[in-house]
């Protein structure tokens, strides 16, 4: 990797952490280069305004946790899938308080301002919904069934995440775990399969 690109890479790193904690709107170009260290011009060498920027953070975020997911994902039937997926989020968690997931909170927060980076991160929640699905077809269910729980899923996994970081309750993690493991099993149950 270059010098450049490496500086790229940083100011993408530290962009991402500081919109998922403090937000969007909350985080200034100057506060970004302060924390990498960075001359106040080398933001514009790579990027043409914070909008951009924000559309790197969704392919980093990409990189970070839907590769991560799928790399998981290999194999695995829903309920060790989900396991996993959450003993890698609880260890990069672990004594912080609960931020929930970036894709939704940066798209929530985008959502009406900035619309296209909130279809970036919605790009990055329709991929999530989809490797549910296709961990779900693993798991035997037909593609309608897979379709429907996987949306069903997203719901879940995003509504505690939501409730987890507006109350900074780190507990909520857990409880995604678990209600996702249920949801699967009730809906299993309730359709005979």
């Amino acid at each position: 990797m270059t010098k450049g690109e490496e500086s790229r890479q940083r100011l993408i790193k530290c962009a991402a952490e500081l919109f998922w904690k403090n937000g969007y709107s909350a985080t200034g170009i100057s506060q970004i280069l302060s924390q990498t260290g960075l001359p106040k011009g080398s933001f514009y060498f790579y990027f043409k305004s914070k909008d951009e920027l924000a559309v790197a953070v969704t392919a980093y975020y990409q990189k970070l946790l839907l590769e991560h997911f799928q790399s998981i994902a290999q194999g695995k039937e829903w309920e060790n899938f989900v396991e996993e997926v959450f003993d890698f989020l609880s260890a990069r968690t672990t004594g912080r308080n609960f931020a929930g997931c970036p894709y939704a909170v940066m798209g929530m927060e985008t959502a009406l301002s900035r619309p296209n980076i909130a279809a970036a991160f919605m790009d990055g929640l329709k991929k999530l919904a989809n490797l549910f699905c296709d961990v779900l077809l693993y798991s035997g269910l037909s593609q309608n069934h897979a379709e429907v729980l996987s949306e069903r899923l997203l719901s879940v996994y995003q509504g505690e995440f939501l409730l987890g970081r507006i109350s900074g309750d780190i507990s909520y993690l857990e409880n995604t775990r678990k209600n996702m493991i249920e949801t699967y099993k009730e809906y299993r149950t309730f359709h005979g399969i």
